[in-house]
């Protein structure tokens, strides 16, 4: 487990739930939520309206910190008001055995004011859902990304759910506002790589049943593909063809993805006695491309491996309009795997990630959290990716 998650966990789990001078427990995670801008806000329960009244005045709850008696109490009501997290509530009533005393007479206390019951976090019919799940994703024009939508469809669909795909473009602020508009209408959300901070994805997921696609966010349900292994055998595939050059073509800084596979290189190219060189980001494929292929002109190596197969399929074509042979000058690899590495030519190496499998356990892991199906652990699903050795991988001429 990392730190960041331990740290997250110590405000939010009910093992060591902390009490303020008034003996409420959990005031320290109710201060940090409140202590922050409220970019992604908790929304009104459906039905609840702040449009006049025939008075001519903005309806009110009947008592302070009350959801309104006309609408039946929810589990983020009672979330909000004892200042824990969706997750802590269902343990209660759920898996008491697992919730601190202090937290645990505090919710039920919050909960017997409110007029909340238990079987209302019991598996909810058809009738009280919108049978519907938000995906966003960057770009839609890549093939990972309708893949990965392509993954939590079917998954969606075999479970009986509707699915709402939202493009972001790799903008934190459309990528925002969108998750903010989807909260009233869904069931529950998948992320898919967003931007966001980690503190927006977990106040998100306070919101609604939420998971989180090739990204780590602690206390939040995470699922991404770990590039080492395959990373490490590239590695030593290019070693074994006699380069002892290899350049990485890099993705954005904030991409997370992107740091994983700078450290895993850096690892594994100590590893093998690799030099490894690096250009300035070469994603997305256009301008910033342009800049980074011609810097690999100005230091060549024998190899390239690029952040991905857009970013290693356009270099490929660089590295042809400049007179420079593919593999004999230089060998390429890319990562993602996708449909068009096998019809290229040459056929494209590739690091191969397990996408569709990915999606359909993260729409699994939602819609399992939607029915309260799910045994309330957050522990992230890491599923291994594997190298694809073909024609644009040589040996040293």
């Amino acid at each position: 487990m990392s730190s960041e998650q331990e740290q997250y966990d110590d405000r939010h789990d009910d093992r060591t739930a902390p009490t303020d001078r008034t003996g409420n427990p959990d005031s320290a995670d109710q201060a940090e939520q409140t202590d922050r801008p409220d970019q992604i806000s908790q929304p009104d329960r459906i039905g609840q309206s702040d449009q006049p009244s025939k008075t001519g005045q903005i309806s009110q709850p009947d008592q302070p910190g009350r959801p309104d008696q006309s609408d039946q109490v929810t589990i983020s009501d009672v979330a909000k008001a004892a200042g824990v997290s969706i997750a802590t509530v269902s343990r209660t009533f759920r898996r008491p055995d697992r919730v601190n005393v202090n937290t645990l007479n505090h919710v039920r206390a919050v909960a017997e004011r409110l007029g909340y019951h238990t079987q209302i976090i019991r598996p909810r019919s058809e009738s009280n859902l919108a049978g519907l799940i938000a995906l966003t994703v960057n770009d839609l024009n890549n093939p990972v990304y309708s893949q990965i939508a392509h993954g939590v469809q079917r998954e969606c669909g075999r479970r009986g759910f509707g699915l709402m795909i939202s493009e972001t473009e790799g903008s934190i602020t459309l990528e925002r506002a969108i998750i903010k508009r989807s909260i009233p209408h869904v069931d529950g959300m998948i992320l898919c790589s967003p931007r966001l901070s980690d503190w927006e994805v977990r106040k998100a997921a306070q919101s609604r049943p939420l998971a989180v696609m090739i990204r780590m966010v602690g206390g939040v349900q995470s699922l991404y593909a770990d590039d080492t292994p395959a990373i490490n055998e590239t590695i030593a595939a290019i070693a074994r063809l006699g380069h002892r050059e290899v350049t990485y073509l890099p993705g954005p800084d904030r991409a997370w993805g992107n740091s994983l596979r700078v450290r895993a290189l850096q690892s594994a190219c100590h590893a093998t006695g690799m030099r490894l060189r690096h250009t300035q980001c070469a994603y997305p494929v256009g301008r910033h491309s342009a800049r980074a292929f011609a810097e690999f002109l100005r230091h060549p190596t024998t190899a390239v491996i690029a952040y991905n197969d857009e970013v290693a399929y356009a270099f490929m074509r660089f590295a042809h309009d400049h007179g420079l042979d593919v593999p004999g000058a230089v060998s390429v690899v890319g990562i993602d795997d996708i449909p068009m590495c096998e019809v290229c030519s040459p056929t494209l190496a590739s690091i191969a990630v397990p996408r569709q499998e990915m999606a359909r356990m993260a729409a699994r892991k939602v819609i399992d959290q939607v029915l309260h199906n799910a045994d309330g652990s957050t522990a992230p699903v890491v599923l291994p990716s594997r190298f694809v050795p073909r024609d644009s991988l040589g040996p040293v001429r």
